[in-house]
Order: structure tokens, then C-alpha cells, then sequence
């Protein structure tokens, strides 16, 4: 462990100097600087084009745009991978039947999405926002067109309160990817939470946020309880950001508690957890209204796997020990991604991301160690409303016997801007 904190320490150090840098070497560069409040919350979110297509209802104090994009993606699996729409490398079989090992196709529009983005105007300085989204994904049943959540918050006085994705998230940092779920390292679900945020000056802001607890525990070889499914407190996330035309720094902190009862007893007990992550983006080869980027990411920690997107709901948060108290699994993970501007309506990235858990001795050989990601893409808008991408994507599994399974997939996207 003392390796990868020294690791993470080094890497903010030197991401931190090398921003300084780049601060005072790209001042004429005419890009734009993303507001850290509104940063993009997917690789292709709807509430980007709310200014460009939207159906607005107006009054004097109320505004409201319908916004929202139909998408339909397809692709080919070459063996191995078992969900046709979202790429998990640590759902790779390791041992797959002959079943398995056939490629197969697939067509999928529950993607779609539809949105309401409003603005209460309470006075000329000071208003009020909501935002509520929806896709139809909320099974893996590739025929299940269920109503799907996603987003649904209000903002006020650097306040916001509601569902959306978790601080522990840069949404400015995730790659531009049609692969749906991006680099296996991303961190951050969509949690309900209540959140502070706040400009220090034109350089530096923060966050602090309370959000729903989670416990993501393996109950095998001694028998802990469930009954424990509620928590007492909810975890803490906070971030600092340093912001400038050349992109964004983040260092993130989370501190979260799991209270639960073993078999032996009615007690109830917990264990303190937490993690480090540091992210951002730095934006060069300014051309053409046009730049090139590097985004990147790397997450350390006890007793976080459920925030880090391909060990989630696999139960590593925590584990048993011979005592039957649960311990937290140290997890890590780590992402790059380049993304190069061909021109104003053409880009390609290449994506490379890892994870790991330092395995338990109380886990089964055959549990998860660790897995690999990489992508290639070409992305193309040929005229407002209208995106196309392509992307090859390949993922490796590896269990504690260092036995491995790899996927491959070629898959495309259509999208229309409502």
C-alpha cells in the first residue's frame, strides 16, 4: 500500500508542476474554459446541445428546454462478451463454454434520451435550476424498454440537491468514447446526494457532498448478515480543482463507513474506509477552433470498489476474515486517453485503463485480480443534430490463479439531436 499512495503522491506533484507549466505556455491559446460547475456529465451528453437545440418555453421568470437525442448503437462481439451493450473486461469469462466463444451481434436504442432543463430567473443577479433525464436502459434484457432515471437535481446558491453523478467523478476528464460504460477505472456512479460547491477564485474551486451510502461486501466463508443493509452514515466526498484555460487538476477524497452483524452475533459493527483520486485534463495543439487533449485518472483506496465502474456490485468493498469481521479490499485504477482533433467535426481517441484489487486471502481463487481496457474511435458530426462514431474495443480478465479470459468488440452509434 505504502507503494501506491508514495505512486499517487508523486503523480500529483508532478501533474500539479507540469500545470503551472503549461498555464504560462498556452495563455494565447484561444480555447474556451469549461465552467467546473457545468462540466459534461457523459462522453456525449445532452445537456451540451441545450443551447443549440432546444425547445424553449419561456416567461419572464421561467425557462424550460425540452432537449434529448435518439441514439441507436450496434456492433459485433468476437467471443467472449456476454452483455451487448455495456463492456465490463472483469464480466469477461475466464473459463467460457463453447456457447460463449461465438461472436455475436447486436441493435440497441435504449440509449435514447429525454430531458428537461429548467431555469427559475429569482432575480436579475440570482436564480434557481433543475434538471431532470431519462434513457430507457434499466435492465440488460435487450428487450426491456423500462424508463431509466438518471438525473434529476436542483441547484441553487451553489447548492445542489438530487441524483446525478458522484463527486467523486470529473466529468471533464471522461474520455469521448460510443462505448457506453468508457474506461473500466472511471469512478463515480449516480448517486442521490446533497452538494456544496464553490469558486475560490478564477483559479481554484471545491466540493463537499454527503451521498447514499453503499456496501459492496463478499459474505462467503463466514456468514455475514445482511440485515445490516442500512447505514448510519453517508459517505463523504470532497474535491479540490484547479481550473485554466489549458484544462483542470482534481484531487478527490472520499471517507465512508459500512456497519454490519455477523452470524455469531447480534452486535453491530463497522469499519472506516476511504480513497484517494487524482484526475484532469489538459487541452494543447490549439487549431482551428479546434484542440487536442490528454485526460487521465488514478484512483486509489480501502473499501471503495463500488465507486470504481468495473469492480462495482461484485462484492470487493470488503471482505471476511477468519474471524468473521469484515475487512476492506485495497483497489486500485487508472486511465489515459488522448483525444486528437482531425478537424471542427472530426476527432479519434485512443483509451487505455486498468484495475485491481490487492486480493484477499479470504476470497476464492477464482475471484477477480485484475483487467485491462483499451479503445480506438472516430467520431464524426457532418452537420449540426446529426453524430456518428466508430470504435474497436478489446478487455482482459485475470483471477487470482493469473488464468485470463479477453473480449473483443467493433460496435457504431447514430445519434440525432432533438
Amino acid at each position: 500500500m505504502s507503494i501506491s499512495f508514495k505512486l499517487l503522491l508523486v503523480l500529483s506533484f508532478s501533474v500539479l508542476s507540469f500545470s503551472a507549466f503549461a498555464q504560462k505556455s498556452i495563455d494565447t491559446m484561444a480555447v474556451t474554459q469549461q465552467n467546473s460547475t457545468k462540466d459534461n456529465q457523459d462522453p456525449l451528453p445532452v445537456r451540451e446541445k441545450r443551447k443549440r437545440y432546444s425547445n424553449n418555453k419561456q416567461s419572464k421568470k421561467v425557462s424550460l428546454d425540452f432537449i434529448g437525442y435518439i441514439k441507436l448503437i450496434g456492433g459485433l462481439d468476437l467471443g467472449n462478451i456476454q452483455n451487448t451493450s455495456e463492456f465490463y473486461p472483469s464480466k469477461i469469462p475466464i473459463y467460457p463454454t463453447l456457447r460463449e466463444e461465438k461472436p455475436r451481434s447486436f441493435l440497441d436504442a435504449r440509449q435514447t434520451r429525454l430531458a428537461v432543463d429548467g431555469v427559475y430567473q429569482i432575480s436579475e443577479a440570482d436564480k434557481g435550476h433543475i434538471y431532470v433525464e431519462m434513457d430507457f436502459f434499466n435492465t440488460e434484457a435487450a428487450t426491456s424498454f423500462v424508463p431509466h432515471l438518471r438525473h434529476a437535481y436542483g441547484e441553487y446558491k451553489g447548492f445542489l440537491i438530487g441524483q446525478t453523478w458522484s463527486t467523486m467523478k470529473n466529468t471533464s476528464a471522461f474520455p469521448v468514447q460510443v462505448d457506453f460504460e468508457g474506461p473500466n477505472s472511471i469512478t463515480g456512479p449516480r448517486n442521490p446526494m446533497i452538494r456544496y460547491t464553490q469558486s475560490i477564485n478564477d483559479n481554484y474551486s471545491f466540493a463537499v457532498a454527503l451521498e447514499t451510502h453503499s456496501l459492496d461486501y463478499t459474505p462467503f466463508v463466514v456468514n455475514i448478515e445482511d440485515s445490516m443493509a442500512f447505514q448510519y452514515v453517508p459517505d463523504v466526498i470532497a474535491y479540490i480543482q484547479k481550473n485554466g484555460v489549458w484544462g483542470n487538476l482534481r484531487v478527490t477524497g472520499i471517507l465512508k463507513n459500512m456497519s454490519y452483524t455477523n452470524a455469531s452475533s447480534d452486535a453491530i459493527k463497522s469499519i472506516t474506509s476511504g480513497g484517494l483520486e487524482v484526475s484532469g485534463i489538459v487541452k494543447f495543439l490549439n487549431r482551428n477552433d479546434s484542440n487536442d487533449d490528454f485526460r487521465f485518472g488514478y484512483t486509489y483506496g480501502l473499501g471503495i470498489a463500488h465507486y470504481i465502474n468495473d469492480l462495482r456490485g461484485q462484492g470487493l468493498d470488503a471482505a471476511p476474515d477468519s474471524n468473521g469481521d469484515l475487512s476492506p479490499i485495497p483497489a486500485m485504477g487508472g486511465f489515459a486517453a488522448y483525444k486528437h482533433a482531425w478537424s471542427k467535426t472530426a476527432t479519434s481517441s485512443a483509451v487505455f485503463s486498468f484495475t485491481s484489487i490487492d486480493n484477499s486471502d479470504y476470497l476464492e481463487e477464482d475471484m477477480y485480480d485484475f483487467s485491462t481496457y483499451g479503445a480506438v474511435n472516430y467520431m464524426w458530426s457532418p452537420v449540426d443534430r446529426l453524430d456518428y462514431g466508430v470504435e474497436l474495443i478489446y478487455g482482459k480478465n485475470q483471477n487470482k490463479l493469473n488464468d485470463n479470459g479477453a473480449g473483443y468488440r467493433a460496435q457504431f452509434m447514430a445519434i440525432y439531436h432533438l
